[in-house]
């Protein structure tokens, strides 16, 4: 029977020894960034290091307003936004949670809200996602120390070997360099940039005709890798799927034979409407480009493994969508899970209902 591996945060936290990338000191490390004029060429003198912190906080005593009463249920415009309001209520329960005791993408979400509170429709949400995904990228990182914990790791690289498949919700590199074998990154990875900042794929590309091309800072590429920061795993789960749309429509531009597909490109590029428009461009950079990509994110290959899954080190307070991947494969015939957390074993088990045993032992555990 193949057996295939899912890796979480946890790994790091286990092998660094220490709480270092644990969620509270990743926030404590911000905070002491934010002590300095860190941020000042990120985001071009519009705001400082010191209304980044001021923001932060404000954002702390929105959230924990927000689980008070039945009130912020009005504030939600989506399901998906209302079943997360009802988990994040399930989760704490307190209604004094200082800054570092929020999940850092639990942060994503009391700015969701407050932005249907109070949003000026002028500021796109989608930019202040990005400012705040910066903020903790960075803290993540923590100036590339991160990237160095393979080095007490070794020990493990056996293990890795002997599955068929390695997926990882983790930004680091640590486990692409303890084995030859491919990891593959879920939810993006430092060393890729996203895609508006590589103009060998379609976005890029189409950004470099903008009138003010993106550019990365040199010395701070990871924050704006490709990685996938989000308040529910739908959200994740949409993202990725927007890429894998444009690389479906590009399959169907190369295909010659797809009439249907042409002539609905005809249509478009006719439409004077559209001249200006996103989709109008990102259309006609396809068709003169039509050996570009989109960034693909693994979901789909996630989707397809068969046997015994092994999940190693991951939250079952996050990444909704996969563990909804997992439940809808049957091709899964059960799920081993290892985590030195005995609350988040005993919370997977009501999260996937094809657990087969659990362990709380060693990071590593016994398999």
């Amino acid at each position: 029977m193949k057996k295939h591996i899912l890796i979480g945060n946890g790994i790091n936290i286990a092998f660094s020894q220490s709480d270092e990338y644990k969620n509270y000191s990743i926030i404590e490390r911000l905070t002491k960034y934010l002590g300095a004029d860190r941020y000042d060429d990120i985001f071009g003198g519009i705001i400082s290091s010191e209304e980044l912190m001021l923001f932060l906080q404000k954002l702390n005593i929105f959230f924990n307003n927000m689980l008070m009463g039945i009130g912020a249920l009005r504030l939600t415009l989506s399901v998906d936004e209302m079943q997360t309001l009802i988990d994040i209520s399930h989760r704490y329960h307190s209604h004094s949670n200082d800054l570092l005791s929020v999940g850092i993408e639990d942060y994503f979400f009391a700015m969701k809200m407050a932005h249907n509170k109070y949003g000026d429709k002028s500021i796109s949400i989608n930019g202040l996602y990005t400012g705040l995904k910066y903020l903790f990228l960075d803290a993540i990182y923590n100036d590339g120390l991160i990237e160095q914990l393979y080095l007490r790791m070794n020990a493990y690289a056996g293990e890795l070997d002997k599955y068929a498949s390695i997926f990882t919700v983790n930004y680091d590199t640590n486990l692409d360099k303890l084995t030859e074998k491919p990891v593959y990154h879920l939810n993006g990875s430092f060393n890729v940039l996203d895609d508006t900042y590589r103009p060998e794929t379609i976005t890029g590309y189409c950004a470099q005709y903008k009138e003010k091309p993106p550019s990365v800072i040199k010395g701070k590429e990871h924050l704006y890798c490709n990685a996938i920061m989000g308040f529910s795993g739908q959200q994740k789960l949409n993202t990725m799927q927007r890429y894998a749309k444009l690389n479906e429509i590009l399959g169907k531009i190369n295909n010659v034979s797809n009439i249907e597909a042409h002539d609905k490109i005809q249509q478009l590029i006719a439409s004077s409407k559209l001249n200006a428009d996103l989709t109008y461009q990102l259309i006609y950079a396809m068709i003169q480009n039509p050996n570009m990509k989109s960034t693909e994110y693994p979901i789909e290959l996630f989707s397809s493994i068969d046997g015994e899954l092994h999940i190693l080190g991951l939250s079952p307070n996050n990444d909704s969508h996969l563990f909804k991947i997992i439940n809808d494969n049957p091709a899964i015939s059960h799920v081993v899970y290892f985590s030195a957390n005995n609350e988040d074993a005993n919370r997977i088990q009501k999260v996937v209902k094809s657990v087969y045993k659990y362990a709380t032992s060693t990071i590593t555990g016994n398999r």
